[in-house]
């Protein structure tokens, strides 16, 4: 029995020791927002609701360094969305849904192992989407659905070299008997130069059930910082057999985002993008983003192929900073789409968005 207390003694202190050589911080957001939709059904009904977000998902995450010697050092991070209107998790089922990984990192770079986020979506979010990809359905469909946002099982690699930036991603299937179906590969590469800057990437994502469904996406985008202005533009180019593209264009409750598409007939998609953010003052800070779409072969599971089609989208936010941690905002989106993309929206051919909120970051 004295042995046995010993050794449970070692073992704490030992575990004592590991914890003081580990930085974990504990970080999150909370974006709660009061928003108005001009039409939010089938019927096309007006609608009012206190929801989650409007550039940012809500969070919780944790995340860790263990500095190993010789600048090397391991890194983890694990990270929880929710929805603060209800304090249900945004991913049923699933705990740690935005991020879920374990890496080291070193002058090489950084490799991480896990549920990560894509690099082409890393692209947008961190350097090129004026609203570094929005939270709401009407203002984040475009980069949303051309970036995949994030994968499973992915092995991913992240470096820098002075202005040069570049990501690699493989992700598996998992799939027995086959490497291919369900796999997704990706890479980006950004290189800045003074208040210039200039990105791109690519991606591809096999069907989980026919290994000939691929979603493919290209990028290319561009920004030049002008004083208290920074400016934006982008193109992407999506081809998609496997039908996953409706379904993240589509606004919640449309035919589009509950059957999505149909696999194995070839979505075409050239979508443009621009945008300004403005610093006016230490406290307010301004952004506008305009996003088009045209569309070819759009199909729906449940009506087949609908054609082509066009849609754009104008969004507009002002922020304003109560402190470094806490802001409050207002923004209005405007969606209109034509012909086969009216599947992408809900009741009418178009749909207003307006909302206030606070987010806080800690």
């Amino acid at each position: 029995m004295k042995k046995y207390s010993l050794m449970l003694v070692a073992a704490g202190l030992a575990s004592g020791s590991a914890m003081a050589q580990t930085n974990v911080t504990i970080y999150g957001i909370v974006d709660t927002s009061i928003r108005y939709l001009s039409s939010d059904n089938a019927a096309g009904q007006k609608n009012f609701v206190i929801t989650n977000g409007a550039i940012s998902n809500s969070r919780i995450g944790f995340k860790g360094t263990e500095d190993l010697g010789g600048g090397l050092k391991a890194i983890f991070r694990l990270e929880n969305g929710f929805n603060s209107d209800t304090g249900s998790m945004s991913s049923a089922n699933t705990l740690f849904s935005r991020q879920s990984y374990v890496g080291l990192s070193g002058s090489f770079g950084t490799v991480t192992l896990g549920r990560q986020q894509t690099p082409l979506f890393d692209l947008m979010a961190d350097h090129f989407d004026p609203l570094t990809v929005g939270n709401y359905d009407q203002n984040a469909w475009m980069p949303a659905g051309a970036t995949l946002i994030r994968n499973s099982n992915m092995l991913k690699y992240y470096g820098t070299f002075g202005g040069l930036a570049a990501g690699i991603s493989y992700a598996a299937g998992e799939k027995a008997g086959s490497v291919k179906l369900g796999s997704q590969i990706g890479g980006t590469l950004a290189y800045t130069a003074g208040p210039f800057a200039i990105g791109g990437g690519f991606q591809q994502t096999v069907s989980p059930t026919n290994s000939d469904w691929k979603d493919t996406a290209y990028n290319l985008s561009l920004s030049y910082t002008l004083g208290a202005a920074k400016l934006f533009g982008g193109y992407y180019r999506i081809k998609d057999s496997t039908g996953t593209t409706p379904a993240y264009f589509g606004v919640t409750n449309s035919a589009a985002s509950i059957n999505g598409g149909i696999g194995g007939v070839e979505r075409k998609d050239d979508a443009y993008f621009l945008g300004a953010t403005y610093q006016a003052t230490p406290a307010w800070s301004l952004t506008a983003a305009g996003y088009y779409d045209k569309s070819k072969n759009v199909t729906v599971a449940t009506l087949g192929n609908l054609g082509d089609g066009t849609r754009y989208a104008l969004v507009g936010v002002a922020e304003y900073a109560l402190s470094k941690r806490t802001q409050v905002y207002g923004t209005v989106d405007y969606n209109k789409a034509k012909n086969a993309a009216l599947s992408e929206l809900v009741g009418k051919d178009s749909v207003t968005g307006v909302a206030v909120g606070i987010r806080h970051i800690f």
